[in-house]
């Protein structure tokens, strides 16, 4: 993992001459651990990544991920006892006068702890940007990784079709796709499943409820698998039922939105032009200002990975990126429409990595 090591160095402004990503309990879990050290199993509580200008890390590891932590080919810095960690900290941080933190991530405890056993002339220096600038463009090994996880949504998907039908729980049609997923391979779902049927299809982060699914519902189902620590994000909107007039209508703005941001995803793009694509062609329909969140998002290590695009988005693509395309229109006390896929920026322009069908579906 020496080539991601060395990219976080060189986004650095400053110069460092540590980078630790320490680890709290969860959910207070730096993917960036991950990230430094190519592990993609494992919790690593309270364990850290130690890396330097070289490209050269190293892992202070519990006995409990002993093993895990083995398959990093990374030198490890065991320790069995509560005051072990203290010891090796203190030791890999001695001599050190410039240290390199991912802030955004790490708990003020951490932070704490990381200052005492510190030398008193070393001073910190927040990389979280560094960090995310890195992360942004996905290497060869984590591209592999995010499409498994897009090609096992999109097989669990299309195989829980059938199980949504009037009369099943949103809960329910939820936990099957999660058990599809899981079946296919997943270690789970990256995040929690989303069926919103009837009026609930109108709030964007609504998960599953009791509700029972109703011939005519418009149903939104926003749902990601979890594979070797990588994300996948997908959102599909069905039709119980045939579509009426309305419901036909706002699939196809969704779906027009979401073809004019992709034609826009290509390298040196910046991300509110890939936003506005979307934006203005809703805002143009009976629909003006029903597009109520920003267009999309980087994925990878984490679902929400860094980097996004909005209205007021000033990243700029590059090849390599991997960010979401996720237009929707939302009605209270109707519903809501959202296709989502997620897309990888390559030189020639934009591949949609997700394949589940996208079309409207009347079931």
């Amino acid at each position: 993992m020496q080539g991601r090591v060395k990219r976080i160095f060189r986004n650095v402004g400053g110069h460092v001459d540590l980078i630790v990503f320490l680890n709290s309990t969860e959910p207070h879990i730096d993917m960036s651990f991950f990230y430094a050290t190519g592990l993609t199993d494992g919790l690593f509580e309270g364990c850290g990544a130690w890396c330097y200008p070289d490209g050269h890390a190293e892992i202070t590891t519990s006995a409990l991920e002993e093993e895990t932590a083995k398959k990093s080919g990374l030198p490890l810095h065991l320790f069995q006892h509560r005051d072990e960690p203290t010891k090796l900290m203190r030791r890999l941080l001695a001599g050190h006068k410039r240290i390199g933190v991912n802030a955004s991530e790490l708990t003020h405890e951490a932070f704490t702890r990381l200052r005492k056993l510190a030398p008193k002339s070393a001073k910190f220096v927040d990389v979280s940007q560094a960090v995310l600038n890195a992360r942004l463009v996905k290497d060869a090994k984590e591209l592999e990784l995010i499409q498994k996880a897009c090609d096992i949504a999109s097989r669990s998907f299309e195989q829980t079709l059938s199980f949504v039908r009037p009369g099943v729980k949103e809960s329910e049609v939820a936990s099957e796709l999660v058990y599809r997923m899981q079946r296919n391979g997943a270690a789970g779902p990256s995040f929690r499943t989303i069926v919103g049927s009837g009026p609930n299809g109108a709030e964007p982060h609504y998960t599953a409820g009791p509700r029972k699914l109703r011939k005519g519902d418009l149903v939104v189902i926003d749902f990601g698998s979890l594979y070797q620590m990588y994300c996948s994000d997908i959102t599909r909107t069905v039709v119980l039922g045939k579509a009426s007039a309305e419901q036909r209508r706002m699939f196809n703005t969704v779906a027009r939105a979401q073809k004019a941001a992709l034609a826009k995803m290509r390298p040196g793009v910046k991300g509110k032009a890939v936003d506005a694509a979307a934006r203005t062609l809703i805002d143009s329909t009976k629909y003006k200002g029903r597009f109520i969140h920003g267009l999309g998002h980087s994925i990878g290590l984490a679902v929400h990975d860094g980097g996004g695009l909005y209205a007021s988005s000033e990243l700029v693509l590059r090849p390599g990126m991997v960010m979401t395309d996720e237009p929707g229109v939302y009605i209270p006390g109707f519903g809501g429409v959202r296709i989502e896929d997620d897309v990888l920026i390559t030189s020639k322009g934009a591949r949609c990595m997700s394949t589940a069908p996208r079309e409207l579906l009347e079931l």
